[in-house]
């Protein structure tokens, strides 16, 4: 969830996720030692670790976060990621793969584009956000490329392979392409809302 992810201990960008812990403890750990998990990104360390490169997946899950509910967060939500790790991937790869995912998804009418951020497992990093036919930008997720500590952490050689990484919260696409006002309908349970789908 963390080192291999190039968050050591005491990473600044871990106070951001390192946020609701369990009393379960596992064969060997301590109660309260397991976090519940922030990103889905834990899967992109395992495939690595289990396959060889060409790598092309994608990651779907709930995930847990100190957020504070509201019309675009609630604390536990379900993300999706994408990894894809193979020879000559660069930035252009993923800013394609993003633009055809938000036509393929959204509709024709929608456009994408990244903006400069920072994840410690991504170099460069990037959000991306949405544009609406009526010409709003939504933020939708996380992306970039690979970290070379990333790389090494999940077996494979950065100077032979590169990948990119995108994640978003899938509660936040399905408010956008059904417009829904406030995500925290998506959880109440109330049939009026539900018959809508």
């Amino acid at each position: 969830n963390f080192e291999a992810l190039n968050m050591g201990e005491g990473h600044p960008a871990r106070g951001e996720f390192d946020t609701l812990f369990v009393d379960y403890a596992p064969p060997g750990g301590e109660p309260g030692h397991t976090v519940l998990r922030t990103h889905t990104s834990p899967v992109q360390i395992r495939t690595m670790l289990g396959q060889e490169p060409p790598i092309y997946i994608v990651a779907p899950g709930r995930v847990f976060r100190r957020d504070t509910p509201d019309a675009t967060h609630m604390p536990v939500f379900h993300q999706i990621e994408g990894l894809v790790i193979d020879r000559g991937i660069t930035l252009a790869d993923l800013a394609g793969t993003i633009e055809s995912f938000t036509k393929a998804f959204f509709g024709e009418g929608f456009t994408s584009r990244l903006r400069p951020s920072y994840f410690p497992f991504t170099e460069p990093s990037a959000e991306f956000d949405i544009r609406t036919p009526k010409g709003d930008w939504l933020e939708l997720g996380g992306c970039g490329m690979v970290h070379p500590n990333v790389l090494r952490a999940g077996g494979v050689d950065p100077e032979e392979f590169s990948g990119f990484a995108f994640g978003f919260g899938i509660d936040r696409m399905a408010k956008e392409r059904h417009s829904i006002n406030d995500v925290r309908e998506m959880y109440t349970n109330d049939i009026r809302f539900l018959e809508q789908f």
